[in-house]
């Protein structure tokens, strides 16, 4: 596994549903992704009025984004204050549900250790200055 990419314990919440999974924490993401069939199941899917795509590295080279979603996280056991926006993407790679992207990497201070990657302080908080 290398460092940059690395998979995180992960809940997301919506009103009464709550769904835990396993989400791939990528330093080289410039957003955060969930998958459409996960927005949908969370009843959080908002659709937009002009979608569009995100480049990525692999061979097919684009997510089509279609919507947003927001939730409530908890990462690791550390809940995300005021919760997330996730881009939602019709066509993410059917083996990865979520991406937390260096958005929230640094946002939520994600430090990678040698048991995965952690928030550096806990409970999380923001700073504005």
């Amino acid at each position: 596994m290398k460092p940059e990419h690395a998979f995180a314990n992960v809940e997301l919440k919506r009103e009464d549903k709550t769904l835990n999974l396993k989400a791939l924490v990528d330093t080289g993401a410039s957003r955060s992704v969930i998958c459409k069939r996960l927005a949908n199941q969370l009843e959080a899917f908002t659709p937009l009025k002009r979608p569009y795509e995100l480049r990525t590295a692999d061979k097919e080279g684009k997510l089509r984004i279609t919507g947003y979603c927001r939730v409530d996280v908890t990462f690791q056991g550390a809940e995300v204050p005021g919760g997330t926006v996730f881009e939602v993407a019709e066509n993410l790679r059917e083996d990865i549900d979520l991406i937390i992207g260096r958005p929230e990497v640094d946002a939520w201070n994600i430090v990678f250790t040698a048991e995965g990657p952690k928030p550096r302080k806990v409970p999380i908080e923001f700073e504005v200055i």
